[in-house]
């Protein structure tokens, strides 16, 4: 009989403590920004329905620069350093697809291709019909050199930090970079994912997608130097505002599994465009100057600029600034 009382007792705890973590998750011990399917009064620009989160700066009448975040899944908040260029450009940061605070959609389609054509019909609708010029980091850096590629009578000019693959052989190189980088996680970056999981538990949820979207959000901040920072720097907090955990699963996760299924070729026709390419790379990153040397820089054109950011890592646009801005603003004035 004690048995069956301690029984009792535990499964009228562990109700208890179902129902605490669901009451909790309802209102929300821990919230992330709601995105434009859930919070109509967010800025946004209407593609074939869908309602991409965007922000834009300076003067619609200068030359245009569309900024293309990294990811997939990632958002435009750590690029937002970028503003400054604003005195003299006009500046359209967006949230992709399934990203930052763009509306979540189980039903999506996430594919390069999918990827192009909404930074193309952001062109169109904010471009006059004019060339512009793209900023793209990291995944926004492959879009980039894709869009380039694809389109090159529509761009004027574009700067490209860091893309980590550009077609199936860096792709191997890249992935296996990453797997690298995961199995020598530390004890303390461990312990910081476990508490990670943990909260999420707590997460307000609107649109079903919170609890998922805060773990990515904050595991893409978490660790110092290694593989992408220089020894001691990280990113500070609230770098990233919400990721989408839905595209990186969908985009990413199965090449985690096997990178030959990435079978793009992002170069194919770069080397005809006319316009100007800064390549921009850190010292610090894995995927940064001597990787994209290695791998990557042959593929450009050859009046292609690749310059090297001394003393930081592949977050430069937060990290460095100063330095950075001022090298894209001496490049696009050149």
């Amino acid at each position: 009989m004690k048995e069956w009382s301690f029984l009792k007792k535990s499964s009228a705890a562990l109700v208890c403590l179902v129902l605490l973590i669901v009451f909790m998750s309802t209102i929300g011990l821990f919230r992330i920004p709601e995105t434009t399917g859930t919070d109509l009064n967010l800025p946004r620009t209407n593609i074939n329905g869908y309602p991409f989160y965007t922000e834009s700066y300076g003067d619609p009448k200068n030359p245009l620069i569309i900024v293309l975040h990294g990811g997939p899944g990632g958002d435009f908040q750590y690029l937002k350093e970028l503003r400054r260029l604003s005195d003299e450009y006009h500046i359209l940061f967006y949230d992709q697809r399934g990203s930052g605070r763009s509306d979540r959609n189980d039903h999506m389609i996430f594919t390069i291709e999918s990827f192009l054509e909404d930074a193309r019909s952001m062109i169109r609708v904010h471009s006059n019909g004019k060339k512009v010029i793209l900023i793209g980091h990291s995944w926004g850096g492959m879009l980039s050199t894709a869009y380039i590629s694809r389109f090159p009578n529509e761009i004027n000019a574009a700067v490209i930090m860091e893309p980590g693959m550009l077609n199936q052989k860096t792709a191997v190189e890249f992935l296996k970079k990453i797997k690298q980088a995961q199995n020598n996680l530390g004890f303390s970056q461990m312990m910081q994912i476990v508490l990670i999981f943990s909260k999420s538990i707590f997460v307000k949820t609107k649109d079903g997608q919170e609890m998922k979207d805060y773990i990515l959000t904050k595991m893409m901040g978490i660790g110092k130097g290694q593989p992408y920072q220089c020894e001691g720097e990280s990113i500070p907090d609230g770098s990233f505002v919400r990721a989408g955990y839905l595209v990186f699963s969908k985009m990413i996760l199965p090449l985690m599994d096997d990178p030959k299924l990435f079978n793009y070729d992002l170069t194919a026709g770069i080397k005809s465009f006319k316009g100007k390419i800064l390549l921009l790379s850190s010292e610090c990153s894995f995927i940064g100057f001597d990787y994209q040397r290695a791998n990557h820089e042959h593929l450009f054109p050859s009046s292609t600029t690749h310059l090297l950011m001394r003393g930081t890592g592949h977050n430069m646009i937060t990290l460095k600034p100063d330095e950075s801005i001022r090298k894209i603003r001496d490049f696009l004035k050149k």
